[in-house]
């Protein structure tokens, strides 16, 4: 593809060099024209978070949002095959990143610089070194709101984003497999710990969708992933069927979301579209009441007649 300059992947393998990088910023800072910043997570692989992502994207972006999906899975990126954007991208005059754009949104990934049957056989740095270049290294533009596809787990690449990114909050998703409610109850506790808002649990793949007479059948008949979210304390923001035809479809980089919008699954995706909207309405408004100093100060004083009392 002459002319076409792949997403920079770093040469530097530690973190003993200066970052001399024309987009690097202390780390903290907000990204340049994002407004919002939403991980997704899961605790488990396997249970359709990179769909959810996907299919949630589209859907915030029919209902007016302007989004961006930042694939953050480096060992196993799926965001753009799954929104027809695995192609090169190209750069602009200072260096930065283009995002593709599928379906109305824009969308970077590792998938656009490598092969599809390459390994990244990378270390903690350089995979750090890596995502801090993709959040800050791409022109992104004036976004609403930028969702993170995580990868399964809590580990490097989770805490890499933490450190260096602000975000806004978290979502969560499981199946209700007992096993995987473990580990996405794991990924609550992290992110409780650091003080990362939790927008909600999603129930990914709760019933199967019978393509001959459309009945819905639960695939885990036992689970009560509701039950889970409030022992934790945080909301259940429902549960979306898995569609067989859902996967063929996300291989050839149509989102059931956009190719059967008034389907079962893509009317869950816009009831959670919604919820999620709202979650990050009431994260803007907590964070305008923090940052008056009227109400801080009155936080303050009532947190010391507490102690007082």
């Amino acid at each position: 593809m002459s002319g076409i300059k792949p997403f920079p992947i770093p040469v530097r393998t530690d973190g003993s060099e200066p970052r001399t990088d024309p987009w690097y910023v202390v780390p903290g800072e907000p990204l340049t024209g994002v407004r919002d910043v939403l991980l997704v997570a899961s605790g488990k692989g396997g249970v359709g978070k990179s769909t959810v992502t996907v299919n949630l994207a589209c859907a915030l972006q029919q209902q007016g949002m302007k989004v961006g999906v930042l694939d953050a899975d480096l060992y196993g990126p799926s965001v753009a095959r799954m929104l027809g954007t695995d192609t090169a991208l190209e750069q602009d005059a200072a260096g930065h990143t283009i995002p593709a754009v599928g379906h109305g949104v824009y969308a970077v990934s590792v998938a656009n610089s490598i092969p599809p049957e390459a390994a990244l056989v990378w270390k903690g740095p350089l995979v750090a070194q890596t995502l801090v270049d993709m959040f800050r290294g791409v022109a992104w533009p004036e976004l609403d709101l930028l969702l993170v596809d995580l990868p399964p787990g809590t580990g490097d690449v989770q805490l890499t984003i933490l450190e260096q990114i602000p975000v806004t909050g978290v979502l969560l998703v499981t199946t209700p497999q007992r096993l995987a409610q473990v580990d996405a109850e794991r990924g609550v506790a992290l992110f409780h710990d650091l003080d990362i808002p939790v927008f909600g649990v999603v129930e990914n793949m709760s019933h199967y969708l019978c393509p001959c007479c459309g009945e819905l059948q639960p695939l885990f008949p036992d689970a009560d992933v509701a039950t889970m979210a409030r022992r934790k304390h945080v909301p259940y923001l429902g549960a979306l069927p898995m569609d067989p035809e859902g996967q063929a479809m996300a291989d050839s980089g149509r989102p059931l979301v956009v190719s059967r919008p008034e389907g079962a699954v893509g009317l869950a995706f816009t009831v959670l579209a919604k919820a999620v909207g709202e979650a990050l309405e009431r994260e803007r408004r907590q964070a305008l009441r923090d940052a008056d100093p009227s109400t801080r100060a009155a936080h303050e004083a009532f947190w010391e007649r507490l102690m007082e009392d």
